[in-house]
């Protein structure tokens, strides 16, 4: 049987196309029957919950690999956020669920580690801006155009237009070309 980690990714994939799948719905995408699913998760409400903590722990660690020291130069910051576009952009759904699926929102737990989690990606995308790696405007904007290249690179995945290979390339090019500053 697969892990509750992989159950919970193939979940999170199924419901990014399709939000209010059923239980018997997700249980055929991940390749297990309802009962196997029904077992693990006795809700689709739990399941749920599963998913948006499974997120919160995957970004978690690699919002924790991307992070720089204080004295970081420019070539450093550009590896480091090279290296988060390549690794969160097989798992954007995961963020893409737990950031727009209305229950997980009013779950307070959630929804404060999904901003401490922001908070830590705009720390870092600061960070580009005062080495001049990015453009100096509002960061919640940086961060929401990261975020928003990173899902639709993972919708562009799952509907077949692009690999997964594609992805650290096309997103890397367009996020830096859209927020370098004009002397770089």
């Amino acid at each position: 049987l697969p892990s509750d980690a992989a159950l919970l990714d193939a979940a999170a994939q199924h419901l990014a196309g399709n939000r209010s799948a059923s239980l018997a719905e997700i249980a055929k995408a991940a390749g297990v029957s309802r009962a196997t699913l029904h077992r693990r998760w006795p809700t689709r409400e739990a399941l749920l919950r599963a998913v948006g903590q499974r997120a919160v722990e995957v970004l978690d660690r690699l919002l924790a690999d991307a992070r720089l020291p204080d004295g970081a130069g420019p070539e450093e910051f550009d590896a480091a956020l090279e290296r988060l576009i390549e690794r969160l952009a097989p798992a954007i759904h995961l963020y893409g669920f737990a950031s727009h699926e209305p229950q997980l929102q009013a779950d307070p737990g959630l929804t404060a580690a999904v901003a401490e989690q922001d908070e830590r990606a705009l720390r870092l995308l600061a960070q580009g801006q005062r080495l001049g790696r990015l453009l100096g405007h509002a960061s919640g904007l940086a961060l929401a155009s990261l975020w928003g290249l990173l899902e639709a690179a993972s919708y562009g995945v799952r509907e077949g237009h692009f690999g997964h290979r594609e992805v650290r390339r096309l997103v890397t090019l367009t996020y830096r070309t859209g927020n370098q500053p004009p002397h770089s």
